[in-house]
């Protein structure tokens, strides 16, 4: 079975299960309603008729609307895996076309000024790489992503662990569908989360515990009020005792609310999804790794007193918590055992224990999320993994039937090409495919560096740092003209060609902000200030006076172009690469399909 059809199955039978929850949850609340009516009816019958069979039965059928009520819960829950894994599975399947550029989560918002790179190639954005393949749902998972897709902070020794682990959880697709599931499950009760302010407390060691005269009142102040009852029912005080006690509690517990509540509503904030995260973890925990980075990262939720127990304490609290929800019953609790006493200290113990490295479990869960995220491509497109080499005597890059990841897979054109260090003119007729060209060797860097899977069959280069000049804008407000802006992207370049180690630039339409004689004189200057041996310079153009460029050592550019044909005298292209300079042009005919009468 091939990856589309897999995820094509899966998506069925999760919608086929949805269907089913649904005509239980039907079912069950018809049946859950009717217990009830018929329990409190017979029940009512057999206290004041006197019919013991009647009140017999009618416990029977509370007991029952008891029991229905806890398999209704239930089913909700499985509704909400259902549904999200469904989500999930859809998304796989959207993939395999372009359905995947209606994806809600772009990266937009991570997208600096200065961020030109992950711009001109599609990194973050509209219709960019993130858009495509992030499954992170936590706020954290979706800022390491980004940051790792901008390249920030590479650590090449490893870049041997991450594509260890991308690749194994490539072939974990149950385990990845199961773990965004619950991902997006935190994700959809977020407005009730507050992760930040959660992390900030558990780290805080000066706030959250109760002082040990309340270790004590919690104990003796219900037992005085229990043995006040027990004394009032077998007729030795009167009710006025436990009464006043019961208020006295209530007080007592009022006063001193805002002790309880330091240490208790904390918790609160990380709201209904405290049992999504346990989901979470507890995949991972159950999960069997082979990858020495997904091994190191399961030892830091499991154990005795890992992430996994951590949130299983963590619900139990949150459960009882809910008693709060119901005023009436939290009175109860409150006069007759100070219930908020009991949480607050559980809650500062459960802090004593697992508070200092709750901040790592979210770091765990983000970094999971980011592998994840760069596993969908060896789920969705032909990939191979990448030979990454750190010589800094040269750059060099080497790609074998290579394509775009965002481009339709049903219409997407390899290409083949070596690079070295040097200058590289590419040139060809308009909508050829230059461009693109340029992007799918920049996008496949960036997936060899981050251990990624890579769409070629095979891809060999040198670490280099990446500069690009593509989607170059004018900036109105400072008074920056596209050439002048181009001029400034071009600048960093030569700037940082003085530390002298692998780097590569992939210029777009060199200087098409100004005319065409500035703009060759000015482009035969900056290429040659940008070539040598640890530099690879690839520049499309429409200029053919540069493809006779020569750097300072005489050494004549590479030349590759990209070019049309007419079919019944229609303008078509088939975005291959091709050894030489273009000899071709054709605005004269892309006006003419434009409409224009030429």
């Amino acid at each position: 079975m091939n990856n589309k059809s897999f995820y094509e199955d899966k998506l069925n039978q999760f919608i086929e299960e949805q269907k089913n929850l649904d005509k239980k949850f039907s079912n069950i609340s018809t049946l859950r309603v009717l217990s009830f009516l018929l329990g409190l009816a017979l029940l009512l019958i057999g206290i004041f008729d006197d019919k013991l069979a009647a009140l017999v039965v009618g416990v029977v059928f509370l007991i029952a609307f008891l029991y229905l009520v806890k398999l209704h819960g239930d089913i909700v829950k499985k509704q909400e895996e259902a549904k999200s894994k469904t989500g999930v599975t859809k998304r796989y399947v959207d993939r395999f076309s372009d359905a995947w550029r209606n994806f809600e989560e772009t990266g937009d918002e991570f997208l600096a000024e200065n961020d030109t790179v992950p711009r001109d190639i599609d990194l973050l954005g509209k219709a960019s790489l993130y858009q495509m393949i992030n499954t992170a749902h936590t706020q954290k998972g979706k800022e390491l992503f980004a940051k790792e897709l901008r390249l920030e902070d590479i650590d090449l020794n490893k870049l041997p662990m991450r594509n260890e682990a991308v690749s194994e959880l490539v072939d974990k697709k149950e385990f990845t569908i199961s773990f965004e599931a619950a991902g997006e499950r935190t994700a959809d009760k977020k407005q009730k989360q507050d992760i930040d302010r959660f992390i900030s407390y558990c780290e805080d060691e000066e706030t959250g515990f109760i002082p040990i005269w309340m270790e004590i009142a919690r104990f003796v102040l219900p037992v005085i009020e229990i043995a006040l009852i027990c004394l009032c029912v077998f007729g030795l005080l009167g009710y006025g005792y436990p009464l006043a006690g019961f208020i006295v509690l209530l007080a007592f517990a009022g006063f001193t609310s805002s002790k309880t509540e330091e240490a208790i509503v904390p918790f609160y904030s990380m709201g209904p999804s405290i049992e999504d995260y346990e989901d979470m973890l507890s995949l991972v925990e159950k999960e069997d790794f082979d990858s020495e980075l997904l091994k190191e990262l399961k030892e830091n939720v499991a154990g005795e007193d890992g992430a996994v127990n951590a949130f299983k304490s963590l619900k139990k609290i949150s459960q009882a918590y809910n008693i709060s929800y119901n005023p009436f019953l939290h009175i109860i609790f409150t006069g007759l055992l100070l219930w908020d006493y009991h949480l607050a200290h559980f809650t500062s113990n459960w802090k004593k224990k697992y508070g200092k490295n709750l901040s790592r479990t979210f770091d765990v869960i983000a970094e999971l999320e980011e592998l994840m995220s760069l596993s969908v491509l060896g789920c969705i497109r032909d990939i191979s993994w990448a030979d990454v080499e750190t010589d800094k005597s040269k750059a060099f890059l080497s790609g074998t039937d290579m394509y775009h990841p965002l481009i339709n897979p049903d219409t997407v054109v390899s290409n083949s090409i070596e690079l070295k260090g040097g200058i590289t003119i590419i040139t060809g007729s308009n909508m050829s495919g230059k461009t693109t060209f340029l992007r799918t060797i920049a996008v496949n860097l960036v997936l060899a560096y981050l251990g990624a899977p890579v769409c070629a069959k095979k891809f060999k280069a040198n670490y280099m740092k990446l500069f690009t000049s593509m989607r170059v804008m004018d900036d109105v407000a400072h008074g920056i003209s596209t050439f002048y802006a181009e001029i400034l992207r071009i600048k960093s370049m030569a700037e940082y060609k003085e530390n002298d180690v692998p780097m590569i630039c992939l210029i777009d339409e060199i200087f098409k902000g100004t005319n065409s004689a500035d703009r060759i004189v000015g482009a035969r200057e900056a290429i040659t200030r940008l070539a040598g041996d640890r530099c690879i310079t690839a520049v499309s153009t429409h200029d053919f006076e540069l493809c006779d460029i020569e750097d300072k050592n005489k050494t004549k550019a590479f030349n590759y172009h990209f070019e049309e044909y007419y079919d019944n005298d229609e303008l078509k292209f088939d975005y291959k690469i091709c050894d030489g300079r273009c000899t071709t042009t054709n605005a004269l005919a892309i006006l003419r399909m434009a409409g224009f009468d030429i």
